[in-house]
């Protein structure tokens, strides 16, 4: 541990070694530091923020409305109910700003770890003018909060003042024993005019209200205002007193061509760090004013606003997933189903050891980032609905390269861990997709990020669709899976088809199946039947639908085969694809008959008389009776017996015919039937029995369609 020397003493803004404050813009030395806007207009050393040349836009030129004073807060929501407004005009030659700068840059002494400088924060700041003709009042404001104007404003500021703003004023008049003056003041808003905030007007000293809002933190007048003269230590300016140089484009309103004519160029500095010792030292805007007059509450004409980020929180995104922490996928396609989470990277520029405090807030959107945020990176009013937030408190030490990085899954690589894994958080269904992402700060001095956005976009998954013709009834509980495709059914064969969607990355398919029956084998004929919008239902990446049955009773004319043929259209859903099956086909036929001869036999019996003519006898009446036997002899037990069997005159005989049937019906071999009739006799004949009549059936083989 080493002791700072007692012979050691702090030095003067303007002798630091870093910055040539001697009322010129060229670099005078050969070998910066000390640096100089010329050096600076050419290149940014590291460790330095610099705003860059920036000229008062023209065409038309803005200004401040008439009344804005450096009382007043910025924009609604601030303090005050006036507040700064901006239009377009023109200023005198004298207040007409042509471009204002400013540097931040930390001093240190690598010849002396006990220089009471060490670790100071400067500002420079400087302006030039359209004309040196009048008294020069100018204002330098380094705001805290990120001051704008919002795009399309008309006289609008966005942005608050807050405490800790620093104004310094710069006075250069040119009336006779009139004097230079620097004075730094800080936005206070317990500067009420009330109690031991009340406003002095006079004989005020360093740390007094001057204005409400505004409070003198240090001043000085005269020679000690400029530069060099040995004034106070942590504050000074300097104008040109002769003509010189301009390293940037610049005509005065005499004609003076990358010249500055004595009294257009304006340059001074601030330690910070001394007149603000509880100060963060984080700046986000800067803003030149050119003013009325010396008072605290003059109106103000001309401005220059810029971005001044000495304390910065730069935000950039990364879309990674669980299994490749590595790879940033944003701007590409994945399909859906792919597991993703966000990864914010974070950069602060602030003072080592400053603890941040804060939440980083990711939204999510199925749109593209062009729907979320203008050209300007803003919001877009209003943004649509956000799918999901995550919102991840921080809790941050700034060290090191003062990177945070900050996941969707609460994952950070700072103190609010807390050991948690890396996973994914979204899974993101097909279409654009996007994180919108916004780092919100609580700690004094580091600004809020601007919004950031990335996006990709989710494919559609093609699933396969493959099908089965099933034959018989969907209604069957269990019917067999078999699939005939390709085969051949008889005609009335009843089928019904069956169509398996497989998906993948774990998403089941939904949806509908649509089932075409066509009268060909192509699936494009004519169309026989459609049964549609068959829900899917399954598990795990498979789903399946089938058919309503459909008979093909009456499909056949007169061909013997006929094709027919099924397509499946899977409808899609909001992960998968619509799809096609290939064309089942399927050929029906004539069904195959057998044929075969049967014999039927029927027995009759004629009867005649004796041929006697005596009147009264006649011909002979009754019936006749019939044994049936199935064998060549009437032997045994007739197979049946038909009885009773009347005669009747047939061309002139009289006959009994049996209208009882035998049908020979077996096939490939002889069969023997055999008949016994009796006539019964009447009162005039009596009973007569005849022979045993023998039938031989020979009958071919049942002969089968091919």
């Amino acid at each position: 541990m080493s002791l700072a020397s007692p012979l050691t003493l702090a030095v003067d803004v303007e002798n630091l070694g870093l910055f040539e404050l001697d009322g010129n813009a060229m670099q005078d030395d050969a070998l910066p530091p000390p640096y100089d806007w010329e050096t600076l207009h050419e290149g940014v050393p590291a460790g330095v923020v610099f705003t860059g040349i920036n000229p008062d836009p023209e065409n038309p030129q803005r200004i401040l409305a008439g009344g804005v004073k450096d009382i007043q807060d910025i924009s609604l929501g601030g303090i005050t109910s006036k507040v700064w407004k901006w239009t377009t005009g023109s200023v005198p030659d004298k207040s007409n700003i042509k471009n204002a700068y400013a540097a931040s840059m930390v001093y240190n002494n690598p010849n002396d770890e006990n220089d009471p400088n060490n670790g100071d924060r400067i500002i420079y700041f400087g302006a030039d003018r359209f004309s040196n003709v009048g008294d020069t009042f100018m204002g330098f404001w380094f705001f805290k909060n990120k001051i704008t104007i919002p795009e399309g404003s008309i006289d609008e500021f966005s942005g608050i003042h807050k405490d800790g703003d620093t104004l310094v004023l710069v006075n250069f008049p040119q009336a006779n024993n009139a004097v230079p003056l620097i004075q730094v003041v800080e936005w206070d808003s317990s500067c009420d005019g009330k109690g031991a905030n009340k406003i002095v007007n006079n004989g005020y000293k360093d740390g007094d209200c001057v204005a409400n809002n505004l409070r003198l933190v240090a001043g000085t007048s005269g020679a000690g205002a400029i530069c060099g003269n040995g004034g106070i230590e942590d504050a000074c300016a300097i104008t040109n007193d002769m003509t010189i140089d301009s390293p940037w484009d610049y005509t005065s309103k005499d004609g003076f061509v990358n010249q500055f004519p004595y009294e257009t160029f304006f340059e001074g500095g601030i330690n910070l760090t001394k007149l603000f010792p509880d100060s963060d030292g984080c700046f986000a805007s800067f803003l030149a004013e050119t003013r009325a007059s010396s008072s605290f509450t003059a109106d103000l004409k001309d401005f220059v606003l810029d971005e001044f980020p000495v304390c910065s929180t730069d935000i950039t995104t990364e879309i990674h997933s669980d299994s490749n922490h590595d790879d940033d996928i944003q701007n590409t396609a994945i399909n859906a189903g792919t597991g993703i989470h966000d990864l914010a990277l974070i950069t602060f520029s602030g003072p080592s050891g400053l603890n941040v405090l804060g939440t980083v807030t990711f939204d999510t959107f199925a749109a593209a980032c062009n729907e979320l945020l203008d050209s300007q990176g803003e919001p877009i009013v209003p943004l649509p609905d956000s799918l999901d937030t995550y919102v991840v408190n921080v809790n941050y030490d700034l060290a090191g390269d003062n990177t945070l990085m900050v996941e969707t899954n609460g994952w950070t690589n700072g103190n609010t861990g807390g050991g948690l894994t890396r996973s994914d958080t979204d899974f993101p269904a097909p279409g654009p997709f996007a994180y919108l992402v916004r780092f919100e700060s609580e700690t004094n001095g580091i600004p809020d990020s601007g919004y950031h956005c990335e996006q990709l976009n989710v494919n559609q998954l093609t699933p396969s669709v493959v099908t089965r013709i099933h034959q018989g009834s969907v209604s069957v509980v269990g019917h067999a899976d078999v699939d005939i495709q390709n085969g051949t059914v008889p005609v009335g064969t009843t089928i019904h088809d069956l169509a398996e969607v497989t998906g993948a990355s774990g998403l089941l398919p939904t949806g509908t199946i649509s089932f075409v029956f066509y009268d060909n084998l192509t699936c494009d004929g004519n169309e026989l039947a459609t049964h549609g919008n068959k829900a899917l239902s399954g598990a795990g990446v498979v789903a399946t639908a089938e058919s309503n049955d459909y008979s093909t009773v009456g499909y056949l004319s007169n061909t013997d085969t006929r094709g027919l043929s099924i397509k499946a259209s899977y409808s899609g859903d909001t992960n998968y694809a619509p799809a096609m099956a290939n064309c089942e086909p399927l050929t029906v036929s004539k069904r195959n008959p057998s044929i075969e001869t049967h014999v039927i036999l029927l027995d009759q019996a004629k009867v005649e008389g004796d041929g006697n003519s005596i009147v009264g006898v006649g011909d002979p009446g009754g019936v006749v009776d019939f044994d049936i036997y199935l064998n060549n002899n009437c032997a045994g037990t007739p197979e049946e017996t038909v009885t009773n069997v009347a005669l009747a005159d047939v061309n002139g005989d009289l006959i009994a015919r049996m209208t009882q049937e035998v049908i020979v019906k077996a096939l490939n071999t002889t069969s023997h039937v055999s008949y016994k009739a009796t006539y019964k006799g009447d009162n005039n004949y009596k009973s007569v029995a005849h022979a045993c009549e023998v039938v031989a059936v020979t009958l071919p083989a049942k002969t089968t369609a091919n």
